[in-house]
């Protein structure tokens, strides 16, 4: 079978928001090398009715890319001008075939990235189903992974992208596997730095600080929970100057906001006054049975820390 330039993998609502989008895959036929990620086919999660650059401009790329604080930062590691751009204009072109069952053929034995642009959250999982159960392997990643309309089924194939400790206790809380990002030395990183992974944690082989030791494609730690390991890699932030000051920039002003919540309390909330009851009515009351407190931080072995 001659493969096509690129196959509609879906056209239909977003679970994120209900409006229309498209889920493209290319680079089916040639090789696409990428340094980092090796060969794989790409999967792209666009809005139907703008572009990448329209949805952006307007607001409406919520739809694949949910309330991702790295939109609002700026410090998105995809430039939609490129890639995502010319994969747009080319289905407007109808360059692209709609996926038929023939097609899962293509897909065997190949490496998928799902959501090389847009979160594979907004997708039904049974798109990810098909092409997976055929497919050598898959990375795939979500900021959407702590939304109540989440599927849970994509833990199987989607790691938790956490920006920060916090994040990530409370993601391996609910059952996912995760993929954080770390400042890195303080030195070397400017306001603050983490010098120390959990237990659980390993250094993501295919980054610079491993010295690109293999690639993604390779690796396959990313699959969720149908890896093989149950460890999760850890990346210091990386890509062009400007992101990562605009990452650096965004997740400082998250820390100032926690220790803002920490240290004063929120005025709004007025506290509401106890009615004492009085020794007949208190008789009258079933017995109550306390429940020990969670601590914020029960997992004592996790070693995340915050260099002022």
């Amino acid at each position: 079978m001659k493969a096509p330039l690129g196959i509609i993998l879906y056209k239909g609502k977003s679970l994120i928001d209900g409006q229309m989008i498209i889920v493209l895959a290319t680079g089916i036929g040639d090789k696409t090398e990428n340094p980092k990620t090796g060969n794989m086919i790409q999967t792209w999660i666009m809005t139907l009715r703008m572009s990448p650059i329209e949805a952006k401009k307007y607001g409406h790329d919520f739809s694949v890319c949910g309330d991702c604080k790295h939109k609002h930062f700026g410090s998105c590691y995809v430039n939609i001008a490129h890639a995502p751009h010319n994969t747009y204009k080319a289905y407007m072109n109808d360059r692209y075939v709609p996926f038929e069952e023939s097609h899962l053929e293509l897909f065997r034995g190949r490496n998928i990235r799902l959501g090389s642009y847009g979160d594979p959250a907004a997708v039904p999982t049974y798109v990810w189903d098909k092409i997976c159960s055929v497919s050598n392997g898959w990375t795939g990643y979500t900021h959407q992974w702590n939304k109540r309309f989440i599927d849970p089924a994509l833990k199987d194939y989607c790691m938790a992208s956490c920006d920060n400790g916090t994040e990530y206790l409370k993601a391996k809380k609910m059952g996912w596997r995760c993929f954080r990002i770390r400042m890195g030395e303080a030195k070397a990183s400017g306001f603050n730095g983490e010098k120390y992974l959990s237990y659980n944690e390993f250094v993501c082989p295919a980054s610079n600080e491993a010295n690109n030791k293999t690639t993604c494609s390779k690796c396959k730690a990313c699959m969720g929970n149908n890896a093989k390991t149950s460890k999760d890699p850890v990346i210091i932030v990386h890509g062009l100057q400007s992101k990562i000051s605009k990452f650096r920039w965004g997740m400082e002003r998250i820390v100032w906001k926690e220790k803002y919540r920490v240290s004063f309390d929120d005025p709004r909330k007025k506290k509401k006054k106890r009615k004492k009851l009085k020794f007949s009515e208190v008789k009258k009351l079933e017995p109550i049975t306390v429940k020990k407190s969670i601590k914020k931080y029960e997992d004592r072995a996790y070693c995340y820390e915050i260099y002022d």
